[in-house]
This record gives C-alpha cells, sequence and structure tokens, in this order.
C-alpha cells in the first residue's frame, strides 16, 4: 500500500518524532549520536531547513523544524535511509530500524511552538536520564544556554523563533525563554 502524501505548508514548524522498532536501542554509542548529527548536516546541504529545538533519545529522536523550500518527508526520508543503512553495516543487522515513516505535527502559532520546544528539550528529565535539561548532551539545550547573538551552532540551528516571544536583547530574551522553560 503507497504512503499517503503528508501535508507541508512553507510557513509552519513541525515537530517531528520518530521511534526505533520494537523500542530497541536507536542509538548504541556516542558515535551513533554523533553520525546522526553529522546527516542532518549533510541533509541540511541537500534540503536547507532550520531546526529550533532537537533531542536525540536512545530509543527515538525528537526534531522542531522549519523549511521554506522542502518537504519535511524528503529530509525525513534521507536522514533516515542513510541512518539506518549505517546502523545495520555497523551492528550487522538487517530490516527495518524505525517502527514507522514518523509522526509530524505542526506548531501553528508562537505559543504551540514554544511548547513544543519545551517538550524536546525536557524529554530527557521526563524519563529520568537527567535531571537538568542542560546536562543532556544529545538535545540542542545545551547549545541554546551556550548561545549568543554571534555564537557558532551547526548551520541548520536557528533559536531566533523561540526568542521572538520575549522581549530585550538577546541574552534577555534567552533567559526569559529558560525562566519560561522552568515554570511552565
Amino acid at each position: 500500500m503507497p504512503h499517503v502524501n503528508r501535508r507541508w505548508q512553507k510557513s509552519y514548524y513541525y515537530h517531528i518524532t520518530s521511534r526505533s522498532n520494537w523500542k530497541e536501542p536507536l542509538f548504541r554509542s556516542d558515535d551513533d549520536f554523533v553520525y546522526f548529527l553529522q546527516l542532518l548536516d549533510e541533509a541540511n546541504k541537500k534540503y536547507p531547513f532550520q531546526l529550533v529545538s532537537y533531542v536525540l533519545m536512545k530509543t527515538h529522536f525528537h526534531l522542531l523544524l522549519f523549511s521554506n523550500t522542502q518537504s519535511y518527508s524528503n529530509i525525513m526520508f534521507l536522514e533516515k535511509k542513510k541512518y539506518a543503512t549505517f546502523f545495520n553495516k555497523k551492528y550487522n543487522t538487517r530490516g527495518h530500524l524505525f517502527e514507522k515513516r514518523f509522526f509530524a505535527k505542526p506548531a501553528s502559532t508562537p505559543r504551540t511552538l514554544l511548547h513544543m520546544s519545551r517538550y524536546i528539550h525536557f524529554n530527557p528529565v521526563e524519563i529520568h536520564s537527567v535531571e537538568s535539561p542542560k546536562d543532556y548532551q544529545w538535545s540542542s539545550y545545551p547549545l541554546f544556554i551556550q548561545s549568543s547573538e554571534n555564537s557558532l551552532t551547526p548551520p541548520y540551528i536557528n533559536f531566533t523563533p523561540l526568542l521572538r516571544s520575549f522581549t530585550g536583547t538577546y541574552h534577555q530574551r534567552k533567559m526569559q525563554y529558560i525562566q519560561w522553560c522552568n515554570t511552565n
């Protein structure tokens, strides 16, 4: 049965998540996490996009993605196909690595975008992996904490949309986002 095309709109951010088959580890080593992030960089060169937030968990990942030029389906197809090929070769496995295609939900308002980002950043805390999102290395949150207006982050990372709901300097808006996340 063919896949039904997903609805994609240029002006929306999408919360995308995908889980491993049978809740088996998707990332077995730090090198696996690093490779997945390298693939995001490669995918960005082919299909330009921005990530506002991301987290890579042991059995799944979350991305808060925006693209004006390409459907998220193209980006996810490339990312998941290359990662599955890498994983199956590295661990001498066969078959589907991912449970389904992926889940995608649009962020239709700035408030929804903030809530989605907070959910993504606090995912490791919710499952008791760490006490604070700043302590989880496979997330955009530590990058966010360290960021400044002129900091070097991967080219596909753009925190500005998270800060639009707040006022003041970059640093003040960043601190307001952090405070908002910790109180909601």
